[in-house]
């Protein structure tokens, strides 16, 4: 009998609740972006759970055997989306897996206006969907000793 080694993926899962966490779900995997055109309501700088689709700062790429595709099912089911097609599905995980590919298992990250970005990640300079960005450390990063400071930032 020929086993067969199942593929594994790199997704985003949440790290912890530091910052900020509205999620108290553990194991579950993140959605994607979902952001508005509005990044100060959360949408551009928190990342959502798959499960109970609250917000948290930090997610950690983490390897999963759930197949790309369930996962974007798993999010349109979440958010309540009716009409995604099976091609939007596999365009969806082909652009995750892209997304992805830039990150290593453990690493840590955060999300901000259109990019994901790793904690350690300084002197960040990029056009977000809503602005352009020129920062010496991430604001998540910051407000992890500053308490307050991404909220009134953002």
């Amino acid at each position: 009998m020929l086993w067969r080694k199942k593929k594994k993926n790199k997704f985003f899962f949440k790290a912890n609740d530091e910052v900020l966490s509205y999620c108290s779900c553990t194991g579950q995997p993140a959605m994607s972006s979902g952001q508005l055109d509005c990044p100060w309501c959360g949408c551009g700088w928190m990342i959502a759970c798959s499960k109970c689709t609250k917000s948290y700062t930090f997610a950690e790429v983490r390897e999963t055997d759930v197949p790309m595709e369930e996962l974007g099912r798993r999010e349109v089911k979440a958010i309540g989306l009716t009409t995604v097609t099976d091609q939007e599905i596999s365009e969806w995980a082909e652009a995750m897996e892209e997304t992805l590919s830039h990150f290593d298992i453990g690493d840590v990250v955060v999300y901000l206006d259109g990019s994901y970005w790793t904690v350690d990640s300084e002197n960040i300079t990029f056009d977000g969907y809503f602005a352009s960005h020129k920062l010496d450390r991430l604001p998540h990063v910051e407000a992890l000793a500053k308490p307050g400071y991404l909220e009134a930032l953002l």
